[in-house]
């Protein structure tokens, strides 16, 4: 599956749609009506079929509604509904871009799900003697030991961050800078296509600049 070009959504209907379903969901909370996650899965679900139903927002904004509901229908209370509304208010608002480059970086890889990649948390040994398949199936692969050293704990970004993708990566760099979170094509290796996310700060704690990435990707 190739890489879902990032396009230009109704911002303002989605923004609405998302900021009504969360106050609703914490005026519920509030009642006792959703303290639970799954009476707030359930909550969502409920909510989005009495809107969909009582056609309460405009018709731009129905294949978000039905996607959400098939996520949940789907995934269960593992659709993580509550989080995926919250992303979608925080980007639809304008919000994206003051957002912390952990949050940008998790919300690249959410857009990459949503539209059908794998996402793989893998360890320093799978990442240091993984093959890619033949069947190139879509998917990004990042380091469980990246995550936590690549980002201080004010969630910015302190050195490069390097992702592996199997699949069509043609429009990688376009999503991701939609997400204000630039990337940089590295030289490929066994059979993945490689990115860089580069650390962008001007001080002594960033380990890379914004020129060229020499690191090797299986490095550290």
């Amino acid at each position: 599956m190739a890489t879902p070009a990032y396009q230009k959504r109704p911002t303002a209907e989605l923004a609405h749609l998302a900021w009504c379903l969360l106050v609703a969901l914490r005026l519920a909370q509030h009642d006792g009506r959703a303290t639970s996650a799954l009476q707030q899965h359930l909550f969502i679900m409920r909510w989005l079929a009495t809107a969909q139903k009582r056609k309460l927002f405009p018709r731009a904004v129905a294949p978000d509604m039905l996607w959400l509901q098939a996520q949940g229908n789907l995934y269960g209370m593992r659709a993580n509904l509550r989080g995926k509304v919250d992303y979608i208010y925080r980007s639809s608002a304008g919000t994206l871009a003051s957002q912390s480059d952990l949050f940008r970086f998790t919300y690249a890889i959410e857009t990459l799900k949503n539209g059908g990649w794998e996402d793989n948390l893998v360890s320093e040994h799978e990442w240091n003697t993984a093959q890619a398949g033949g069947g190139q199936v879509a998917a990004v692969y990042t380091r469980k030991q990246a995550l936590s050293s690549c980002f201080d704990d004010k969630q910015t970004l302190i050195r490069p961050l390097f992702l592996r993708f199997t699949g069509d990566v043609s429009s990688v760099p376009a999503l991701f800078a939609q997400c204000a979170l630039p990337v940089v094509q590295q030289t490929g290796e066994r059979g993945f296509s490689v990115f860089a996310v580069p650390c962008l700060r001007h001080d002594h704690e960033c380990l890379q600049g914004r020129g060229e990435i020499d690191d090797e990707p299986g490095d550290g």
